[in-house]
């Protein structure tokens, strides 16, 4: 890597440090190419919080010097690390394989479910615990920026999800695309929700929830419909949540960071 710029703003042994330079730098394996720049910041926020550790990441691709950035949280500096590698890697991975193949990325998507849908099967079965019992576990599991659809889908198939809850660039609003039964992806978005009309590559469902829902009341309709998850919109924050069921056989829960 040309110039690989790595900024740590807190205390970090210098054998983490090492460790972060190094598989940071390993990006321009997935990237095909020597990348001319490339920028990562870690900082440490709030210490009493469950991902402590900041990082912010971004590199310059190809001859015009596409810039690609994330943003990730962890609890250890090289976990924080760990996701927004992850994060950019996806990102090189896409852009190299459009640039490479010079095609259509709805038409790559098409095929990424075909190709996927074979594996379905041999997903584990979630364990069966009666309602009462089951526990929800909190889970942040995305950085709360704007992605479009086509992004948000090629994540999904890339990470092998059943759901991926994101904020949706075009609206603001938090919405969930998902594998349908059909073989189809489906995007739930709020009732009224202008991405009612994006209809190329994704199904639009609009929740079935006119009104917000509070965490009770989205888990008491998960312990009646037994649904593999639920998509709702949270009448304390307003912001658009996913309840789900564990394998495990407890809920999970999907927010906003």
């Amino acid at each position: 890597m040309t110039d690989l710029d790595v900024t740590v703003e807190a205390d970090a042994s210098p054998e983490a440090v090492e460790a972060i330079r190094q598989r940071f730098a390993s990006l321009e394996r997935f990237a095909g190419r020597a990348l001319p720049a490339a920028r990562l910041t870690l900082r440490e926020g709030k210490k009493h919080a469950k991902r402590p550790w900041i990082a912010d990441a971004s590199v310059l691709y190809g001859e015009g010097g596409r810039l690609l950035a994330a943003h990730a949280a962890g609890r250890t500096a090289i976990e924080a690390t760990d996701a927004v590698f992850e994060r950019l890697r996806r990102q090189l991975r896409r852009v190299r394989d459009a640039e490479v193949a010079r095609r259509n990325e709805p038409e790559v998507i098409r095929k990424g479910l075909s190709d996927l849908d074979s594996n379905r099967s041999n997903r584990p079965e979630a364990r069966l615990k009666p309602p009462e019992e089951r526990e929800i576990a909190r889970q942040r599991t995305y950085a709360d920026a704007p992605v479009g659809t086509l992004d948000a889908v090629a994540d999904l198939l890339d990470l092998d999800l059943e759901f991926l809850l994101f904020r949706h660039a075009r609206t603001g609003e938090d919405v969930v695309v998902y594998r349908r039964d059909d073989g189809r992806i489906g995007l739930i978005h709020p009732q009224g929700s202008a991405l009612a009309d994006e209809n190329d590559i994704v199904v639009p469902e609009p929740s079935r929830y006119t009104l917000p829902l509070t965490l009770k009341q989205a888990r008491d309709e998960m312990d009646i419909l037994n649904h593999r998850f639920l998509y709702f919109i949270d009448a304390e924050d307003k912001r658009g949540k996913v309840i789900y069921l564990r394998h495990d056989g407890d809920y999970g829960l999907v927010e906003p960071e």
